[in-house]
């Protein structure tokens, strides 16, 4: 996102160079406060996580910044749900999906293996490095279910039939470690 300037009324200015035809002035789009705030929050994590997915940093960039004019477009409607992050959870996920190759990464291959919801309580809480508090909060839901998230993941790893799981995992936790 390009630098932000308050306006008078609270809300953050984005310069967005737009050609209008000649002689007109150029448009400027207004974001609301709360999700420039909302960006802030949530930007850095997305980008790690998008990175770990993704094996170009480009790709992971521009999926964070679409998944986020995506949920620009529909903000008004995305507040008056109680899932916001949730929400903003599935618009990053989805454009990470439409960008990454079925191998992309050692982490993108663990969503192959094991349910979604598992696969980015993993990435978040153990590659990451995010409390669980936080990796719930990211995810939109509660830190309960990330702990028994979690602890399936565990069961699985430990399973005698999970070789391809384990295998893939220890690649992943290198590959984050590098």
């Amino acid at each position: 996102m390009p630098p932000a300037s308050p306006t008078v009324d609270g809300s953050i200015s984005h310069a967005t160079p737009v050609h209008p035809p000649l002689g007109e002035q150029p448009i400027t789009v207004v974001l609301p406060a709360d999700f420039a705030a909302f960006c802030q929050l949530h930007h850095e994590v997305y980008q790690y996580f998008a990175q770990h997915l993704l094996a170009d940093h480009e790709m992971a960039s521009d999926a964070v910044q679409r998944a986020l004019g995506d949920l620009a477009a529909s903000w008004t409607q995305v507040l008056a749900g109680h899932r916001t992050t949730a929400i903003a959870w599935e618009a990053l996920t989805h454009r990470i999906q439409r960008v990454r190759t079925p191998a992309s990464t050692p982490a993108s291959v663990l969503y192959a293996l094991v349910p979604a919801a598992e696969a980015d309580a993993a990435v978040l809480h153990r590659i990451i490095g995010l409390s669980i508090t936080t990796t719930a909060d990211t995810l939109g839901t509660e830190a309960t279910t990330i702990a028994s998230l979690l602890t399936t993941f565990d069961r699985r790893l430990a399973s005698r039939e999970a070789t391809a799981l384990r295998t893939c995992w220890r690649a992943a936790r290198a590959a984050a470690a590098s």
